[in-house]
């Protein structure tokens, strides 16, 4: 099965600094195609290459509102959704998000002011592309997180699994998708296994701003600007 990438809505790269919003954009159901999740964040790189967005604590978060299911009971279908958004907040140490233009997964690490935290989250998703208001995904539900462990050695592991399966199992996601989707996740686990970009990159460089306050979520953010011409 092939991989779909949307095209472009922006084509003129974003300034550092700049105010986006990150999405993952699905087709629910009856709501057709739509913003499943949103998050604020300031833009640190933007190139023919790379993109670094960095998020810092308490900006914007809006998800679909309606009864959890599933594992954890934290997913909400399509079917328990009414339209609607729960307005959050993003809680914990900032976050930057790393994604090599292209590639099928973004990395993820938190930092708490002083260092980067040991953790290291693979999101599993659609190459981004960049919109009006920011970038657009769509996330895959299983992820990877790779970690320095207390003895010193690097470790890589899945999360999620359960989340996917479950998923599946509703026909959410179709067989073959859920076949690209492992597989991917086993492109993600070499990757970091094997300690290649961004894993082995000066991250000094992305440090996100101490004096970043929280950011809000730009106009039109819940718009698919794709769709609106």
């Amino acid at each position: 099965m092939d991989i779909a990438v949307p095209t472009d809505t922006r084509t003129e790269p974003f300034a550092e600094g700049d105010r986006v919003a990150m999405r993952s954009v699905n087709t629910y159901g009856a709501h057709g195609e739509a913003v499943g999740f949103a998050v604020a964040g300031r833009v640190l790189v933007d190139d023919d290459d790379l993109a670094v967005v960095a998020t810092p604590a308490g900006s914007a978060v809006r998800r679909r509102a309606g009864a959890g299911s599933g594992p954890n009971g934290r997913l909400v279908v399509p079917d328990d959704w009414d339209g609607s958004y729960v307005e959050d907040r993003w809680f914990g140490a900032p976050v930057v998000r790393v994604h090599r233009k292209g590639t099928p997964w973004s990395v993820w690490r938190w930092h708490d002011g002083v260092g980067w935290e040991p953790d290291w989250y693979v999101n599993l998703e659609l190459p981004w592309t960049r919109t009006a208001t920011g970038f657009d995904s769509q996330d895959w539900t299983l992820d990877v997180v790779a970690r320095f462990d207390d003895d010193g050695s690097w470790s890589v592991r899945y999360k999620d699994e359960d989340e996917l399966a479950f998923f599946a199992d509703l026909g959410l996601w179709p067989a073959a998708m859920r076949s690209v989707i492992e597989g991917v996740g086993a492109q993600a686990v070499a990757s970091a296994t094997a300690r290649t970009f961004p894993f082995d990159a000066d991250w000094s460089a992305w440090v996100p701003d101490p004096t970043w306050a929280p950011v809000d979520l730009p106009t039109g953010w819940d718009r698919l600007d794709r769709h609106d011409g």
